[in-house]
């Protein structure tokens, strides 16, 4: 029996405890989150001994190592003294993306990890993901011919933006990340395992241009409930997370959000979550009066080592979430986008071919890729070494993060080329 201990109940935790739970062979032997409602919501459901649940870190690690590997999914600035703490007791560890916002932390975390002859296994789920790992195969075929650029958009709906980057726990870079790693290191690690090669030099431009005072509409207020736009406003929180019962927009945008602040799918008790709930007023807020400071929009421009020129563009301006991939090589093109299951290859010599890559997409768990990495994380506790079984260890992961720190080094310097040899790097 392998046995797991999870840190951090929010919508990752819970989501990766909970396809564990499901798997034969798998006990999951202690939880710790600071809500111990949240505690409450998993351990019957994955039997956990109430011996092993913690709403203290502190207290939950000074239990000792109890499990083969611990799931760290705290907040981005907690990750690196967890990390820390769970190798000097021998854990290893399935990590939650980002690593850390300071690329030394990242750096000192693997270092350890290897001398320690332990293992860390990064949550980037895309790579899991069949439509993701069918365009890597196309690639890896050859079919493209050399890859000459890469246009990649990672396009966050305008409700989602509003839920995690100006209400939520991702909205001021001092407290968590930049947005670009928060959101983005997954597209950063996309694009260095697409292209197979580290970055070589890059810019970058992005601001925060929308959410913010400036934007209010006149005599709006500092909290929804006591807005006279509450009826028609798109950010209106109550529209976001419970729905209108009158107007054009009736139907709630974002009802799994409503985790965040309360663990009642309740209309009544949501509603007074956003009213009365310490969390939930956060979320009651306006959108243009947070203390957001993260940008809503980001470019980046990326020369790889190998020569492959990237474009990756990030906003919050979208109706859904997708991300749309454009790569272009020396014998046709091939156009990806996750909001369907169709890839389109334009072979130079030949006709346009539509690829299937599911019969019906997968619309949840990062279309499928949660599974994948799941199976993966068993698949490294068996110590299993079969070739068709991916790993994205710490060490393949350092380099979207190097990524992110060049481009937020440029995008604060007026968008200032970036030279790899400025970024540390694994010695």
């Amino acid at each position: 029996m392998i046995k797991v201990a999870v840190l951090g109940l929010g919508s990752r935790g819970k989501n990766y405890g909970g396809h564990l739970a499901k798997m034969k062979n798998i006990a999951i032997v202690s939880v710790c989150d600071k809500f111990q409602n949240k505690i409450d919501k998993v351990k019957t459901a994955w039997n956990v001994p109430d011996s092993g649940c913690f709403t203290s870190d502190e207290e939950f690690f000074a239990q000792g190592k109890v499990a083969d590997a611990i799931i760290i999914a705290t907040q981005d600035r907690d990750h690196y003294g967890h990390a820390m703490k769970a190798l000097e007791l021998g854990y290893n560890i399935i990590m939650e993306k980002p690593v850390s916002p300071f690329i030394g932390e990242c750096l000192e975390i693997e270092r350890t990890a290897r001398e320690k002859g332990l293992k860390v296994l990064v949550c980037h789920v895309l790579r899991y993901a069949p439509y993701y790992r069918r365009v890597k195969e196309m690639i890896d075929s050859g079919v493209l011919g050399d890859i000459i650029t890469i246009k990649h958009d990672e396009n966050i709906s305008y409700w989602h933006f509003a839920h995690s980057y100006v209400r939520g726990n991702w909205r001021r870079e001092e407290e968590t990340s930049p947005m670009l790693l928060a959101k983005c290191c997954h597209d950063m690690d996309i694009l260095h395992w697409y292209t197979g090669s580290k970055f070589k030099k890059l810019n970058s431009y992005g601001d925060l241009r929308y959410f913010k005072a400036e934007n209010a509409p006149e005599g709006s207020a500092a909290a929804c409930k006591d807005c006279k736009y509450h009826d028609t406003c798109m950010y209106d929180a109550f529209y976001q997370y419970i729905g209108r019962r009158k107007g054009i927009l009736r139907k709630k945008k974002f009802p799994w959000g409503t985790y965040a602040f309360c663990q009642s799918k309740s209309r009544a008790d949501i509603a007074k979550s956003l009213v009365e709930g310490e969390k939930g007023k956060l979320f009651g807020r306006c959108v243009y009066r947070c203390d957001n400071d993260v940008v809503d929009n980001q470019t980046v421009n990326i020369e790889f080592e190998n020569g492959v020129k990237c474009t990756m563009t990030v906003t919050a301006f979208n109706e859904k979430n997708h991300r749309h991939t454009e790569i272009r090589g020396t014998k046709g093109e091939l156009i990806a986008d996750d909001s369907h299951s169709i890839l389109e290859f334009i072979p130079f010599d030949g006709r346009k071919r539509r690829i299937r890559v599911n019969l019906i997409p997968v619309v949840r768990g990062h279309y499928g890729g949660d599974q994948g990495l799941m199976k993966a994380a068993v698949a490294m506790l068996e110590n299993k070494s079969d070739p068709d079984i991916q790993y994205t260890w710490i060490s393949d992961t350092v380099e979207s993060h190097r990524i992110v720190t060049a481009a937020e080094l440029s995008r604060k310097e007026g968008g200032r080329l970036v030279t790899a040899e400025e970024i540390p790097d694994i010695k």
